[in-house]
Protein backbone atom coordinates (compact mmCIF):
# COMPACT_ATOMS: atom_id res chain seq x y z
CA UNK A 1 0.00 0.00 0.00
CA UNK A 2 1.37 3.42 -0.98
CA UNK A 3 0.64 6.39 1.24
CA UNK A 4 0.68 9.80 -0.40
CA UNK A 5 2.68 12.36 1.57
CA UNK A 6 0.75 15.61 1.14
CA UNK A 7 1.85 19.03 2.38
CA UNK A 8 4.62 17.44 4.41
CA UNK A 9 8.05 19.01 4.50
CA UNK A 10 10.68 16.34 4.03
CA UNK A 11 13.95 17.51 5.56
CA UNK A 12 17.33 15.83 5.28
CA UNK A 13 16.67 13.87 8.45
CA UNK A 14 15.07 11.41 6.01
CA UNK A 15 17.92 9.44 4.47
CA UNK A 16 16.28 9.36 1.01
CA UNK A 17 16.02 13.15 0.96
CA UNK A 18 19.55 13.53 2.31
CA UNK A 19 20.98 11.40 -0.49
CA UNK A 20 19.10 13.30 -3.16
CA UNK A 21 20.13 16.76 -1.94
CA UNK A 22 23.75 15.82 -1.21
CA UNK A 23 24.21 14.51 -4.75
CA UNK A 24 22.95 17.77 -6.25
CA UNK A 25 24.67 21.09 -6.95
CA UNK A 26 28.04 19.45 -7.69
CA UNK A 27 28.39 18.28 -4.07
CA UNK A 28 28.30 21.91 -2.85
CA UNK A 29 26.37 21.19 0.36
CA UNK A 30 28.25 17.98 1.06
CA UNK A 31 31.68 19.61 0.88
CA UNK A 32 30.62 22.43 3.21
CA UNK A 33 29.22 19.95 5.72
CA UNK A 34 32.40 17.85 5.62
CA UNK A 35 34.48 20.97 6.29
CA UNK A 36 32.39 21.93 9.33
CA UNK A 37 32.36 18.44 10.81
CA UNK A 38 35.88 17.23 10.03
CA UNK A 39 37.66 20.58 9.87
CA UNK A 40 39.20 19.77 6.49
CA UNK A 41 38.55 20.96 2.95
CA UNK A 42 37.99 18.03 0.63
CA UNK A 43 36.89 18.07 -3.00
CA UNK A 44 34.68 15.10 -3.86
CA UNK A 45 36.24 13.05 -6.65
CA UNK A 46 33.64 10.32 -6.95
CA UNK A 47 30.50 8.87 -5.41
CA UNK A 48 31.28 5.21 -4.75
CA UNK A 49 29.03 2.18 -4.64
CA UNK A 50 27.44 1.78 -1.22
CA UNK A 51 26.89 -1.96 -1.60
CA UNK A 52 29.39 -3.72 0.63
CA UNK A 53 30.98 -7.04 -0.27
CA UNK A 54 29.72 -10.09 1.57
CA UNK A 55 31.95 -12.84 2.91
CA UNK A 56 29.60 -15.80 2.41
CA UNK A 57 26.33 -16.69 0.68
CA UNK A 58 24.35 -16.58 3.94
CA UNK A 59 25.30 -12.99 4.66
CA UNK A 60 22.92 -10.27 3.46
CA UNK A 61 24.04 -7.39 1.27
CA UNK A 62 25.01 -4.31 3.28
CA UNK A 63 24.00 -0.92 1.90
CA UNK A 64 25.54 2.26 3.31
CA UNK A 65 23.83 5.64 3.03
CA UNK A 66 26.70 7.41 1.25
CA UNK A 67 30.36 6.79 0.43
CA UNK A 68 32.66 9.28 -1.26
CA UNK A 69 36.26 9.40 -2.37
CA UNK A 70 38.39 12.54 -2.18
CA UNK A 71 42.07 13.11 -2.92
CA UNK A 72 42.97 12.31 0.67
CA UNK A 73 40.12 10.28 2.15
CA UNK A 74 37.18 7.93 1.96
CA UNK A 75 34.15 9.42 3.71
CA UNK A 76 31.10 7.37 4.71
CA UNK A 77 28.04 9.29 5.93
CA UNK A 78 25.13 7.66 7.76
CA UNK A 79 21.81 9.24 8.76
CA UNK A 80 20.59 7.47 11.91
CA UNK A 81 17.18 7.75 13.55
CA UNK A 82 18.43 5.41 16.32
CA UNK A 83 22.00 5.20 17.59
CA UNK A 84 22.12 2.15 19.85
CA UNK A 85 22.36 -1.59 19.45
CA UNK A 86 22.53 -3.15 16.03
CA UNK A 87 22.60 0.17 14.16
CA UNK A 88 25.80 1.29 15.89
CA UNK A 89 27.36 -2.12 15.24
CA UNK A 90 26.19 -2.07 11.63
CA UNK A 91 27.78 1.34 11.03
CA UNK A 92 31.04 0.19 12.60
CA UNK A 93 31.08 -2.77 10.22
CA UNK A 94 30.59 -0.38 7.31
CA UNK A 95 33.56 1.82 8.16
CA UNK A 96 35.89 -1.06 8.98
CA UNK A 97 34.98 -2.74 5.69
CA UNK A 98 35.87 0.47 3.86
CA UNK A 99 39.17 0.58 5.75
CA UNK A 100 39.91 -3.04 4.89
CA UNK A 101 39.14 -2.58 1.20
CA UNK A 102 41.26 0.53 0.80
CA UNK A 103 44.22 -1.24 2.42
CA UNK A 104 43.85 -4.04 -0.10
CA UNK A 105 43.58 -1.76 -3.10
CA UNK A 106 46.13 0.97 -2.39
CA UNK A 107 49.83 1.08 -1.62
CA UNK A 108 50.80 1.91 1.96
CA UNK A 109 52.48 5.13 0.80
CA UNK A 110 49.22 6.24 -0.83
CA UNK A 111 46.87 5.18 1.96
CA UNK A 112 44.01 7.60 2.57
CA UNK A 113 42.22 8.51 5.76
CA UNK A 114 38.88 6.80 6.39
CA UNK A 115 36.07 8.74 8.07
CA UNK A 116 32.57 7.85 9.07
CA UNK A 117 30.19 10.72 9.86
CA UNK A 118 27.05 9.72 11.76
CA UNK A 119 24.22 12.27 11.75
CA UNK A 120 22.25 11.07 14.77
CA UNK A 121 18.66 11.85 15.70
CA UNK A 122 16.82 10.88 18.91
CA UNK A 123 20.18 10.77 20.62
CA UNK A 124 20.87 11.56 24.26
CA UNK A 125 23.68 13.75 25.54
CA UNK A 126 24.68 17.40 25.66
CA UNK A 127 27.63 17.36 23.27
CA UNK A 128 27.38 18.36 19.61
CA UNK A 129 30.26 16.24 18.30
CA UNK A 130 31.76 12.97 19.52
CA UNK A 131 35.00 11.72 17.96
CA UNK A 132 36.06 8.08 18.16
CA UNK A 133 39.51 6.64 17.47
CA UNK A 134 41.34 3.40 18.09
CA UNK A 135 43.92 4.41 20.68
CA UNK A 136 45.93 3.35 23.71
CA UNK A 137 43.93 3.52 26.96
CA UNK A 138 46.88 4.81 29.01
CA UNK A 139 48.41 7.65 27.02
CA UNK A 140 45.73 8.07 24.31
CA UNK A 141 48.25 7.36 21.58
CA UNK A 142 46.41 6.41 18.40
CA UNK A 143 46.75 2.75 17.49
CA UNK A 144 45.51 3.46 13.95
CA UNK A 145 46.19 6.94 12.64
CA UNK A 146 43.89 7.05 9.64
CA UNK A 147 40.53 5.82 10.95
CA UNK A 148 38.03 8.13 12.64
CA UNK A 149 34.32 8.00 13.49
CA UNK A 150 32.49 11.27 14.15
CA UNK A 151 28.97 11.51 15.57
CA UNK A 152 26.85 14.66 15.40
CA UNK A 153 23.94 15.02 17.83
CA UNK A 154 21.49 16.74 15.48
CA UNK A 155 18.73 17.25 18.06
CA UNK A 156 21.10 18.90 20.54
CA UNK A 157 22.50 21.11 17.78
CA UNK A 158 18.98 22.31 17.00
CA UNK A 159 18.29 22.83 20.72
CA UNK A 160 21.36 25.07 21.01
CA UNK A 161 20.22 27.07 17.99
CA UNK A 162 16.92 27.82 19.69
CA UNK A 163 18.87 28.76 22.82
CA UNK A 164 20.98 31.17 20.69
CA UNK A 165 24.19 29.46 21.74
CA UNK A 166 27.20 30.74 19.77
CA UNK A 167 28.65 27.21 19.46
CA UNK A 168 26.07 26.55 16.75
CA UNK A 169 27.91 28.94 14.43
CA UNK A 170 30.62 26.30 13.94
CA UNK A 171 28.01 23.92 12.48
CA UNK A 172 25.54 26.32 10.92
CA UNK A 173 25.32 24.44 7.61
CA UNK A 174 25.04 21.09 9.37
CA UNK A 175 22.14 22.57 11.34
CA UNK A 176 20.16 23.36 8.18
CA UNK A 177 19.85 19.63 7.42
CA UNK A 178 17.40 19.02 10.27
CA UNK A 179 15.27 22.16 9.96
CA UNK A 180 11.64 22.26 8.91
CA UNK A 181 10.44 24.68 6.22
CA UNK A 182 9.67 27.62 8.55
CA UNK A 183 12.86 27.06 10.56
CA UNK A 184 14.99 27.04 7.42
CA UNK A 185 13.38 30.26 6.26
CA UNK A 186 14.16 31.81 9.65
CA UNK A 187 17.78 30.64 9.45
CA UNK A 188 18.15 32.17 6.00
CA UNK A 189 16.84 35.52 7.29
CA UNK A 190 19.14 35.39 10.30
CA UNK A 191 22.15 34.57 8.13
CA UNK A 192 21.43 37.18 5.49
CA UNK A 193 23.76 36.82 2.53
CA UNK A 194 24.77 33.21 3.25
CA UNK A 195 24.78 31.79 -0.28
CA UNK A 196 25.00 28.17 0.89
CA UNK A 197 21.84 28.44 2.98
CA UNK A 198 20.01 30.26 0.18
CA UNK A 199 21.00 27.60 -2.36
CA UNK A 200 20.04 24.81 0.05
CA UNK A 201 16.63 26.33 0.76
CA UNK A 202 16.01 26.70 -2.97
CA UNK A 203 17.00 23.07 -3.61
CA UNK A 204 14.81 21.80 -0.77
CA UNK A 205 11.80 23.86 -1.86
CA UNK A 206 12.15 22.60 -5.42
CA UNK A 207 12.33 18.99 -4.33
CA UNK A 208 9.39 19.27 -1.91
CA UNK A 209 7.19 21.19 -4.37
CA UNK A 210 8.00 19.47 -7.67
CA UNK A 211 8.26 15.82 -6.71
CA UNK A 212 5.24 13.61 -6.19
CA UNK A 213 6.43 11.46 -3.34
CA UNK A 214 4.87 8.07 -2.73
CA UNK A 215 6.32 6.63 0.42
CA UNK A 216 5.82 2.91 0.76
CA UNK A 217 5.79 2.65 4.55
CA UNK A 218 4.87 -1.02 4.50
CA UNK A 219 7.78 -1.86 2.24
CA UNK A 220 10.23 0.20 4.31
CA UNK A 221 9.00 -1.52 7.46
CA UNK A 222 9.44 -4.97 5.93
CA UNK A 223 12.99 -4.11 4.85
CA UNK A 224 13.77 -2.94 8.39
CA UNK A 225 12.24 -6.08 9.88
CA UNK A 226 14.25 -8.34 7.57
CA UNK A 227 17.46 -6.53 8.45
CA UNK A 228 16.81 -6.77 12.17
CA UNK A 229 15.93 -10.45 11.78
CA UNK A 230 19.35 -11.13 10.27
CA UNK A 231 21.02 -9.12 13.02
CA UNK A 232 19.30 -11.34 15.59
CA UNK A 233 20.60 -14.44 13.86
CA UNK A 234 24.11 -12.99 13.77
CA UNK A 235 23.95 -12.27 17.49
CA UNK A 236 22.84 -15.82 18.28
CA UNK A 237 19.32 -15.18 19.49
CA UNK A 238 18.57 -18.87 19.03
CA UNK A 239 20.85 -19.59 22.00
CA UNK A 240 18.64 -17.66 24.41
CA UNK A 241 17.55 -14.15 25.31
CA UNK A 242 20.74 -12.48 26.48
CA UNK A 243 21.47 -8.92 27.51
CA UNK A 244 22.32 -7.86 23.95
CA UNK A 245 19.08 -9.22 22.53
CA UNK A 246 17.07 -7.45 25.24
CA UNK A 247 18.69 -4.17 24.21
CA UNK A 248 17.83 -4.80 20.56
CA UNK A 249 14.18 -5.53 21.38
CA UNK A 250 13.98 -2.31 23.42
CA UNK A 251 15.38 -0.36 20.48
CA UNK A 252 12.78 -1.92 18.18
CA UNK A 253 10.04 -0.88 20.61
CA UNK A 254 11.43 2.68 20.70
CA UNK A 255 10.95 3.09 16.96
CA UNK A 256 7.39 1.76 17.24
CA UNK A 257 7.78 -1.57 15.49
CA UNK A 258 4.62 -3.56 16.33
CA UNK A 259 4.97 -6.27 18.97
CA UNK A 260 3.69 -8.94 16.58
CA UNK A 261 6.44 -8.00 14.11
CA UNK A 262 9.10 -8.17 16.84
CA UNK A 263 7.77 -11.58 17.85
CA UNK A 264 8.01 -12.69 14.23
CA UNK A 265 11.64 -11.60 14.02
CA UNK A 266 12.87 -12.87 17.39
CA UNK A 267 10.68 -15.91 18.01
CA UNK A 268 9.96 -14.46 21.46
CA UNK A 269 6.41 -14.53 22.77
CA UNK A 270 4.33 -11.37 22.88
CA UNK A 271 4.22 -11.70 26.65
CA UNK A 272 8.03 -11.72 26.87
CA UNK A 273 8.24 -8.61 24.69
CA UNK A 274 5.52 -6.77 26.64
CA UNK A 275 7.55 -7.23 29.83
CA UNK A 276 10.27 -5.05 28.29
CA UNK A 277 7.91 -2.09 27.74
CA UNK A 278 8.53 0.65 30.30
Amino acid sequence: MHTQVNNKWLSCKYDKVFKSIMLSNDYLFLEVIIKEILGIEEKIISNLSTEQKISNKKERVKIMDMLFKTANAYINIEVNTEVRGVITERNFKYVTNVYKEQIRSEKSTERKRVYQINLNYNSKGNVIKYEHFMQDSKNNKKYINNLQIVEINMDYLKKLWYAKDEKVNEYIHVLMLCLEREELELLRKMRKGDEIIMAYEKAMNKMNEDLVINWDYDEDNEILIEGLKNDFLEEGIEKGMKKKEIEIVKNMLKINIPIDKIAQVTNLSKMQIQKLIK
